[in-house]
């Protein structure tokens, strides 16, 4: 059961809880019926001042946890935002990090068009693993 509900319940309890009372004290109490019904009205006068009270204060209490309760969502958006912003900058710069490092990798093998050419035929001319392995040579497991 939520809170807010549990917290309502009690209140209305407490305030049916206390008419009852009121008027049945009045009730079994040794009086003429016009002063009877005086005391029951002022009772009853009573208990609907103090509900409202009560109510006043459930509203009171009501609307400062609302606004902590939005307050609180607020914060944590916030960090939310801020924190993937971070994480963004981190992603862009790894990503730069990796690409600086691949372009760097394959310009030290073939710098040049003329070079990459070269090096291509050079690995046509290379053999396959399985031709190496069928003169009975080991293959280079680097390559």
């Amino acid at each position: 059961m939520p809170k807010e509900n549990s917290n309502s319940g009690v209140v209305m309890g407490a305030v049916i809880g206390g008419a009852v009372g009121a008027v049945t004290a009045l009730l079994f109490a040794p009086k003429a019926g016009g002063q009877l019904r005086s005391d029951i009205c002022n009772q009853l006068q009573t208990i609907g001042s103090r509900a409202k009270e009560m109510a006043g204060t459930i509203g009171t209490h009501a609307k400062e946890l609302a606004a902590a309760v939005g307050t609180h969502a607020k914060e944590l958006a916030d960090n939310v935002s801020e924190q993937t912003k971070e994480t963004g900058s981190k992603l862009q710069e790894d990503a730069a990090d990796a690409y600086q490092s691949v372009k760097s990798d394959i310009n030290s093998m073939a710098p040049t068009e003329r070079d990459l050419k070269k090096l291509g035929k050079e690995m046509d001319e290379m053999p396959t693993h399985s031709e190496l392995r069928s003169k009975g040579q080991v293959p280079d497991p680097a390559q």
